[in-house]
């Protein structure tokens, strides 16, 4: 491994490095009578010589690295969201039992100008009041947590940020992996940097003399550069007249955005509606103000209904769609009195075309909608039927009895657009359930989520986290799945409206 990597990394290395000693050699070949550019050209050498080993062992270490983190990578289970940030080559990182006994690390403490075995060095950041808490945290409750420890002494004193996270290990077995922020850090390449400037200023001063002679040309230059600002000037000033009536109208258009907000989210159905039928919680966040998704509950002297859906495109055209649904919503089931899922999808799907006139203009828009129909009953030891029919929206299904997460898949076409061929009618989902089932509606955006290495959250990254979290109570699975999306999110932008739904069975409707 070791001599591909020379091969190609320490070649690419090794040639800018190479560069400046052949400028000094040829240096010293041209002006053999000056002593300063002998002298100059010999130190270059010398430096150019250390900086090659140097760069050789830091490429020995680094493929010592890679190999210790593809052996933790194997002794990792079950935690395919956290295994690609635990095995980063450049993470200070180690792995700990739910005792503190050490598992793994890579951390070297002489690298924090320590005098301590990398045991002691871990044992010293998980054994502070702090770090307990923390630790406490990650186990019991499945939360990521943070604290900082100070080690060393005087002038060798570092801050370290540690963040850590529950994970399983070898066998099954639980433990805590964390990773290390030296915030003492930047003080260090402070003074790297102050070393480097002083490097630069020296040849600087060699290079006085040839800046001398150039000065006259550049006051020249210097006065035509006067003439050309002061024609930007000018035009930046019209520039800016015209900027701020740019935002003027600007600003009245988010007026208008966020009061057309207010309204979309006087449609939805508030917390203690929805709290009045089931335990649930709601993750809703718009790509832009307004939103293409939407969410939606009723009840009939019969039935509870709840319908997600996904309009096309986002922001104020999603956000118009958004509204026609939730309207037909009502219309369909509250005044028409329909029952079944696959009926209302029929009918949404026909007044859709109506409205938007599809069968003679080119207007494609329209939605994918998941709805649910809920009864009480006393079926075969079961207390719930659930009809479900979807629109390319599927919904899951976690089953308190076997702790498994179903997917019911939808039909694979949506709500609204031209039709060129008689289409196979929707379908729908007779189910039986218990109370303490829970039942979870999404949109695509949660699952189509870049994070950093562009990778999709995905759907099987949403099981698993519904799995995860299964002793938590429906109400505080929110706060995992705001922590956990954000941490995969990082500084990706948002790609679509995100909505998720989840509530859980019980006997507040009987």
């Amino acid at each position: 491994m070791s001599m591909n990597i020379f091969n190609s990394e320490q070649s690419k290395t090794f040639l800018p490095l190479l560069l400046p000693a052949v400028a000094g050699l040829a240096l010293f070949m041209l002006s053999k009578d000056s002593a300063f550019i002998i002298v100059t050209g010999i130190i270059i050498l010398i430096i150019m010589i250390v900086a090659s080993l140097m760069t050789f062992k830091l490429i020995e270490d680094h493929n010592k690295l890679l190999a210790e983190n593809e052996k933790l990578k194997n002794n990792i289970r079950d935690n395919e969201v956290f295994v690609d940030i635990a095995t980063s080559v450049s993470i200070p990182k180690f792995i700990v039992s739910s005792d503190g006994k050490l598992y793994w690390t890579n951390i070297n403490a002489s690298d924090y100008d320590i005098d301590l075995t990398r045991e002691s060095f871990v044992d010293s950041l998980v054994t502070s009041p702090a770090a307990a808490a923390a630790i406490e945290k990650c186990l019991k409750r499945n939360l990521i947590a943070t604290y900082e420890v100070e080690m060393g002494y005087d002038e060798k004193k570092v801050s370290l940020n540690i963040t850590l996270s529950k994970i399983k290990y070898k066998d099954d077995e639980d433990a805590i992996y964390g990773n290390i922020t030296n915030i003492s850090e930047h003080q260090r390449e402070l003074s790297m940097q102050a070393e480097m400037l002083s490097l630069i200023t020296a040849q600087m001063e060699v290079q006085q003399a040839g800046i001398k002679e150039q000065n006259d040309v550049l006051s020249e230059q210097h006065k035509r550069l006067e003439e050309q600002a002061q024609k930007l000037t000018d035009a930046f000033q019209e520039l800016e007249l015209r900027n701020k009536q740019i935002t003027i109208k600007t600003n009245y258009i988010t007026d208008s955005i966020k009061y057309a907000q207010t309204i979309q989210e006087a449609m939805l159905p508030d917390k203690e509606q929805m709290e009045a039928f089931f335990d649930s919680f709601i993750v809703y966040r718009p790509k832009d103000i307004v939103s293409g998704d939407f969410y939606w509950l009723t009840t009939t002297p019969e039935y509870t209904f709840a319908a997600i859906g996904d309009c096309t495109g986002h922001g104020v055209p999603g956000a118009f769609m958004s509204m026609i649904g939730i309207r037909l919503l009502g219309e369909l089931i509250n005044e028409n009195k329909m029952e079944t899922p696959s009926t209302i999808l029929k009918t949404m799907h026909e007044k859709i075309q109506t409205a938007l006139k599809q069968d003679i203009t080119e207007n494609n828009d329209g939605m994918d909608i998941a709805i649910c129909r809920f009864k009480r009953v006393e079926a075969e030891n079961h207390q719930w039927e659930l009809k479900f029919a979807g629109a390319k929206q599927p919904i899951f299904i976690y089953r308190k009895s076997t702790r498994d997460v179903e997917t019911i898949d939808a039909d694979r076409r949506g709500i609204g657009g031209q039709t060129y061929s008689e289409e196979a009618p929707f379908t729908d989902h007779d189910i039986l359930l218990d109370n303490g089932d829970r039942i979870y509606m999404t949109t695509d955006g949660i699952k189509d989520q870049n994070n950093i290495m562009r990778k999709r959250f995905g759907t099987n990254r949403l099981k698993m986290m519904i799995s995860m979290t299964y002793t938590e109570r429906i109400q505080d699975q929110k706060m995992f799945v705001d922590t956990l999306l954000n941490n995969w999110e990082g500084l990706e932008e948002q790609r679509d409206d995100i909505s998720l739904w989840g509530f859980e069975l019980n006997d507040k409707t009987t």
